[in-house]
């Protein structure tokens, strides 16, 4: 069973797969609706009325039956959303402007609750409890005024710097001429377009360097394959900087004690970055000089920390947050095989530290229970199909 929201509904096709015609709608998800299933004809004539489909075109695709064809035959009409300006102030590299009363810079190093508590943005959720930010008003970056920019804020550490912004823009004819407006605004003429991505007849893919440490992607996709063509350009600015203060953990450092230690015998790299988790931080120098640039664990009675050593961070938990450990065993089918090492926390919630060989882990998952005295637990490994 599932559900599609038909206040949200954007477009609708007729497609053909394995012989048989399928209505495709999308709202927030993709939905293929078998025109072979009971009561068909009733849902159909239903959304006949809600929406101006084209049904002599869907009813020429179920005739034929053509494998693969798939036809387009209602799109929500769309405003334009974004301007390209002529003239503007050229402060990409402070950040973008608020076009409030007056008008307002927001840094590109602005954090999360620094923007949510600035009354500039409003929260909503998508039908699946996901949350988001959306600007009250329009929004100015360099050259492009965009209607109504937002951003992804689920599982994100609020004082972290924003890392991602994105839209959906609509020219005046819902066609890639949105796509063809920026590529003009910022891909000089004449450059190898290879360095930035592709252009294909299915999809149009760039990604640059917007400014110092900001890097810009646009993406529009066409009927081709399984692409659907919604008739919007996909923006995306991406926080690529390091911010390596909130690695420093000194505090720490300065009382560490590290009452047993145990070493992978060679370097792995932790799966996590300082801007996910709070407990990323530069690796203790007493850490480094035991493992003698190995991976390992450290375990901290004094303090009840254990410390998971990667190539250049450590990842520093409260031994009382950890519930248990896993060792997920994959072994190579379609995709390679690999072994992911898991720290299964009180909250529910679970982390993946490392990645190695198929059953690499198992043979340290007695020391780690000695270590640690947590549960290792090591499921049936599966196939990467």
């Amino acid at each position: 069973m599932e559900t599609a929201n038909v206040g949200a509904l954007r477009y609708a096709y007729a497609q053909i797969l394995g012989g048989v015609p399928y209505l495709f709608l999308f709202a927030d998800h993709q939905h293929y609706i078998s025109t072979e299933l009971l009561g068909f004809e009733d849902v159909y004539r239903e959304l006949s009325k809600l929406f101006p489909l084209d049904n002599q075109a869907f009813l020429r695709v179920c005739k034929e039956k053509k494998e693969d064809e798939k036809v387009k035959i209602w799109a929500k009409k769309e405003s334009q959303n974004y301007q390209i300006l002529r003239e503007y102030d050229n402060n990409t590299d402070l950040g973008y402007e608020v076009y409030t009363e007056p008008k307002r810079t927001i840094t590109w190093d602005t954090t999360y609750e620094e923007l949510e508590a600035s009354g500039l943005v409003e929260g909503y959720f998508s039908d699946y409890g996901t949350k988001y930010l959306r600007f009250k008003h329009p929004v100015r970056i360099e050259g492009v005024l965009i209607n109504q920019l937002e951003l992804y804020v689920d599982n994100v550490l609020p004082n972290r710097p924003i890392m991602e912004y994105f839209v959906d823009l609509y020219d005046d004819t819902n066609t890639d001429k949105s796509y063809k407006e920026l590529r003009e605004l910022w891909i000089d003429e004449g450059v190898d377009i290879d360095q930035y991505g592709y252009e294909r007849s299915d999809q149009c893919y760039l990604r640059f360097e917007f400014t110092d440490g900001i890097d810009a992607s646009i993406c529009y996709t066409y009927d081709e394959e399984s692409g659907y063509d919604d008739g919007s350009t996909s923006l995306h600015f991406y926080n690529v900087r390091e911010y390596p203060s909130f690695l420093e953990n000194k505090a720490y450092e300065d009382v560490m004690e590290i009452s047993d230690f145990m070493s992978f015998c060679k370097p792995l790299d932790i799966s996590i970055s300082h801007m996910d988790n709070d407990g990323i931080k530069h690796i203790p120098p007493k850490a480094k000089a035991l493992l003698n640039a190995k991976s390992g664990i450290w375990v901290d009675q004094l303090n009840q920390k254990v410390g998971f050593v990667g190539v250049d961070t450590a990842l520093v938990l409260d031994s009382r947050q950890i519930a248990h450990f896993e060792f997920q065993n994959v072994l190579p089918a379609k995709g390679g095989g690999y072994a992911d090492f898991t720290v299964h926390l009180t909250t529910g919630n679970y982390l993946y530290i490392f990645m190695e060989d198929t059953y690499y882990f198992d043979q340290f998952a007695a020391r780690l229970r000695q270590l640690t005295r947590k549960k290792v637990i090591i499921p049936e490994a599966y196939y990467n199909c």
